[in-house]
């Protein structure tokens, strides 16, 4: 197998030193022996990246090292600077592309688990009773290829400890596996791997997602993480869409627990009054079946607060109290998973309990940073808090950690609330209606975007978007409006004004 010429070896060594300094590309040449020229052709011949796109990526997995062995008082600042990284906006937005959470979830997870080191939580309640009809995937080792795909022979061993922390699923042996994922790590001849990755269903071998990776040899530590946890995210996403799809085509009369939240949860996803009602039906039954499952319960407490906060019902308070009320009982279940901590979360906020909602965001988002669901309701929290700026930088998170998450449009509808809160009018009315555009069951939303027309000055638009909403609430009050949702006093004195110039009754 051909090594890495001399200049391009003896660069590597230099930035793995002391990848917080800056050289230049002359200065870096000349202590390689080299041209400048000759060494960014090499680099890109035989590394595919400029020496640059190689430093900031050792930078990177530099703060990443330090902020997993860091102690309680870590400082993701500290480590930057450390590491030669000066804007922090850009670290964050390149740590979470590459690593599926922001340097501050690290922190957070870290944090925990030092906290609970001498006395270790108790994942396992006395009362939960583990459902065992979640969907078992088997992951096969995986074939190798070339001389230094020997390196990654534990690639197969990191993507089964990341799969083993997503409590959606389970890891097992093949025979008793629904899905099987299955890859080979092959090396090009220069120090470089290829991880290819593939999941397929286990009785019709049709596959369901594959993707693949490139990393260095040299740092396969770093590279196997990446892998497994970019693995770990697209197969969640993945099976979540096979199960929703296998229990569609199934028999009801054969569903038990599991199944039937399957069944619930694209309908829970769209938020409007029919087919929240259908949800909670199939969640109902769900519950009967595993009382001590977390999960359902945690979906129907997210159906009854947007019950309560969506006008589906004549009767809010109630709704947002049963949400409360069951958001304490999945929380007593709760086992480490993230998405119930999320969906928890959401209750809480929709209940207008927002101390212990940030408690479980905090705990979703240590558990796994990048739930896309935590981050989208973290973002409401800091609407409802005013905290505009901070709102948009979760919603935004959120929308690049998966780009079609059924919750997407609640993304654009917090964004528009957050561009109204700071007075951003126009904004805001482009959001909502982009909200809209994606979700079309979402009217309830015009009761925002309307007086965001008006304080823009667009009245023929505004009163348009207000027939809009009272063809389908016609009896809808201020009073009710501003009841809905725990929205700053600020966001609603607005809102009012707005709606009473359209002709809603106090």
């Amino acid at each position: 197998m051909p090594l890495l010429p001399r200049d391009v070896k003896k660069a590597l060594d230099l930035m793995r030193a002391d990848p917080a300094r800056e050289r230049s590309i002359a200065e870096l040449a000349a202590a390689c022996g080299v041209a400048g020229r000759t060494l960014q052709k090499h680099f890109r011949r035989f590394l595919g990246r400029t020496p640059g796109e190689v430093l900031r990526d050792l930078r990177l997995e530099q703060v990443r090292r330090e902020l997993l062995r860091a102690g309680p008082d870590a400082s993701v600042t500290e480590s930057a600077m450390r590491s030669g990284i000066g804007h922090l906006g850009r670290l964050a937005a390149a740590y979470r592309r590459r690593y599926g959470e922001t340097p501050s979830a690290t922190v957070r997870r870290q944090r925990q688990a030092l906290g609970s080191a001498s006395s270790p939580p108790n994942l396992f309640p006395a009362t939960l009773s583990l459902a065992l009809d979640r969907p078992v995937i088997a992951v096969r080792p995986f074939d190798l290829i070339g001389e230094a795909a020997q390196r990654g022979a534990a690639i197969a061993d990191e993507i089964s400890m990341a799969l083993l922390r997503n409590r959606w699923l389970a890891v097992g042996a093949p025979v008793n596996a629904r899905y099987l994922l299955h890859g080979r790590v092959r090396s090009d001849g220069a120090r470089r791997l290829r991880v290819m990755v593939m999941l397929s269903d286990r009785a019709s071998g049709r596959p369901l997602w594959a993707d693949r990776w490139d990393g260095e040899a040299d740092d396969v530590f770093a590279f196997e993480e990446r892998v497994a946890a970019g693995v770990a995210r697209a197969v969640e996403r993945s099976l979540r869409i096979a199960e929703v799809e296998r229990v569609r085509i199934g028999d009801p009369v054969r569903f038990g627990a599991w199944d039937l939240a399957m069944r619930a949860l694209p309908l829970a996803m769209r938020i409007d009054a029919a087919t929240q009602a259908q949800a909670l039906e199939l969640l109902e039954q769900a519950m009967e079946l595993a009382p001590h499952d977390a999960l359902p319960v945690a979906l129907a407490a997210w159906c009854h607060g947007n019950r309560g906060g969506h006008f589906f019902t004549a009767h809010p308070a109630v709704e947002k109290k049963k949400a409360a009320e069951l958001a304490l009982r999945a929380a007593r279940l709760n086992a480490g998973d993230a998405k119930v901590e999320a969906l928890l979360g959401a209750a809480y906020t929709l209940a207008h309990d927002l101390p212990p909602a940030a408690v479980h965001f905090d705990r979703a988002l240590a558990l796994d940073g990048g739930c896309v669901w935590a981050w989208n309701r973290s973002g409401w929290l800091n609407v409802y808090r005013g905290l505009a700026a901070d709102a948009i930088e979760c919603f935004q998170i959120a929308r690049s950690l998966d780009p079609v998450d059924p919750l997407n449009f609640y993304c654009s509808i917090g964004i528009a609330a957050a561009n109204f809160e700071v007075g951003r009018y126009n904004e805001a009315a482009h959001w909502f209606a982009r909200g809209l555009a994606e979700h079309p069951q979402a009217v309830w939303s015009n009761r925002f975007r309307a007086p965001a027309l008006v304080l823009a000055g667009r009245k023929e638009e505004a009163r348009q978007t207000f027939a809009d909403l009272v063809r389908v609430y016609p009896e809808l009050t201020l009073a009710e409006v501003k009841s809905a949702l725990p929205h700053t006093p600020r966001f609603y004195d607005r809102t009012a004004e707005g709606l009473a110039s359209l002709g809603m009754r106090p």
